[in-house]
């Protein structure tokens, strides 16, 4: 065989266990679930409403706290997704994730807070950014050096622990809870939307700081079409005939075959404990 006939045969087989792994060991759609029967409602009437998400970077010695805005999902088949259910809700809706990529979604980088990186990555970050922020930014001398600045905090954005406490909005926390069993997808609008991308966490630590911050989204919300949703799930069968005659009547307009498509696609809490 020649060298090129080996490199041709060998892109083939590269190819083909890429695909299988492809398919084997990620789902095609990403899931995005809620305790709120009306906010799966408000997403099919009025697409993601985008919101300010508080984070927690821990290393082992350094650490970052912020909140950014985002929608949030996960990469679990249906499955997979029973105790993550139970953490944030019987509702949801499932995503094709050529949707995720066509909207610039991105998984989620895990951090161990024992690894030397996420220190690093924090003490490195931080220095660079307050030097670009205080020698560059604040005086406006350079538009890109801007573009620079907000691209490195992008990658606090779509950051998180491996591994820590998951503190809920009750107020209780659950230690080392491991988020990156989650894993997490994430949509952050981008720097030229017409509210902070970035904000530290001292600034929205309350709830109330929290609204403020919140209503200045406004509209922004993350679009989709009807043909871009796989999958509804809600907590009861008997609601089954009240999600349909919703999306009928959603003022989006869901044209009859997409309600027949997804009247079909309609799975309940149950069904998933019990029998996927």
């Amino acid at each position: 065989m020649s060298e090129s006939e080996q490199g041709k045969g060998m892109s083939e087989e590269i190819t083909q266990e890429e695909c299988i792994f492809k398919k084997g060991r990620y789902p095609n759609t990403l899931f995005h679930y809620t305790k709120e029967k009306a906010a799966l409602w408000g997403i099919l009437e009025n697409n993601f409403k985008i919101s300010y998400a508080r984070e927690r970077i821990f290393g082992q010695y350094e650490h970052v706290f912020f909140a950014a805005p985002m929608v949030s999902f996960c990469d679990l088949r249906l499955s997979e997704a029973t105790d993550h259910m139970r953490a944030y809700g019987n509702y949801g809706i499932g995503m094709t994730k050529e949707w995720a990529i066509k909207m610039h979604l991105n998984p989620v980088l895990y951090l161990s807070k024992m690894s030397h990186l996420t220190d690093t990555h924090i003490v490195s970050m931080g220095k660079f950014l307050r030097h670009i922020r205080e020698e560059v930014v604040d005086s406006n001398e350079d538009e890109r050096m801007t573009r620079v600045y907000h691209d490195l905090l992008n990658t606090y954005r779509i950051s998180k622990n491996y591994e820590g406490d998951l503190i809920r909005k009750d107020g209780t926390i659950e230690h080392n809870y491991r988020f990156a069993n989650e894993r997490e997808w994430r949509y952050v609008p981008a720097w030229e939307s017409p509210f902070p991308g970035y904000v530290p966490l001292e600034n929205i630590e309350t709830d109330e700081r929290k609204d403020h911050y919140n209503s200045l989204v406004g509209a922004a919300c993350l679009k989709f079409e009807p043909d871009d949703i796989r999958y509804l799930i809600i907590e009861d069968e008997h609601e089954r005939d009240e999600l349909i005659e919703h999306i009928s009547n959603a003022k989006r307009g869901f044209d009859a075959p997409t309600v027949r498509r997804l009247s079909s696609r309609i799975l309940t809490a149950t069904q998933i404990n019990e029998d996927i």
